[in-house]
Parts: structure tokens; C-alpha cells; sequence
């Protein structure tokens, strides 16, 4: 004779099973919500860089080191990324002057600044 359905100790073992696969599961959902938080923050902070490099490079020498030393992250991103800093350097080169650029997300995504070089097109020879 064939029963038709499922015993108790089946549906014990499916629940059983079924409860230790969302156990694992759960965690590695969290840990890529995570990553894809910290890609989109690290995404803003990298356009923010780049907004503000070709500003400066569009300013003379004199200009762009007034303007890097009162680099400022918008309020916009600080609305978003509320612990960011900017800050930037100018530096000599032997193929002149180079502005170097680092955008400090918290430490909870990156703990390394990102960084972003440009040189200003009046010390290189075209």
C-alpha cells in the first residue's frame, strides 16, 4: 500500500534543514548589503574627487594652491557621508606641479584615504 503526504520525521528533517540554511544565509545577505553600501559610498567619494580636481585644474598655479588649501567637502555629501574629510597638497615634480588630492570616508567602509593626482597643465611643455 502507498501513503500519499509526508511523515512527521520528514517534515522535522525539511524544517530542520530548511532553518539551517536561512541561518547561513542571513549573515552573507548582511555582509553584501554591507559591500554594496561601502561601493556607493566609495563611487560618491571617487565623483567628488574628480568634480573637484578639474576645478582646480582649470585655475593658475597661484590659484589652485589658494583653492586646495580651502578644499571643503560639499554639504550635500556631508549629508550623505557625514564623517568625510577632503583635503589636498600641492607638490613640485619634475613634470611640475602636481595637486594630489584624499578623500577620508569613516573607517567603518575604507580606512585608506582615496587619492586622486593631477597636474596643472601650465608646468608641463606641450
Amino acid at each position: 500500500m502507498h501513503h500519499r503526504g509526508f511523515t512527521k520525521l520528514e517534515m522535522l528533517v525539511s524544517a530542520s534543514l530548511l532553518t539551517t540554511m536561512i541561518a547561513i544565509a542571513t549573515p552573507l545577505f548582511s555582509q553584501l548589503n554591507q559591500a554594496w553600501h561601502s561601493t556607493r559610498l566609495f563611487q560618491i567619494a571617487s565623483q567628488e574627487l574628480m568634480n573637484q580636481m578639474d576645478g582646480l585644474m582649470q585655475l593658475s598655479s597661484d590659484e589652485c594652491r589658494t583653492a586646495v588649501s580651502d578644499l571643503k567637502v560639499s554639504p550635500e555629501l556631508l549629508a550623505v557621508i557625514p564623517d568625510a574629510r577632503l583635503t589636498g597638497k600641492m607638490e613640485s615634480s619634475s613634470d611640475g606641479q602636481r595637486v594630489v588630492l584624499f578623500f577620508q570616508l569613516p573607517t567603518s567602509v575604507r580606512s585608506e584615504p582615496i587619492v586622486l593626482v593631477g597636474w596643472l597643465n601650465g608646468g608641463v611643455d606641450q
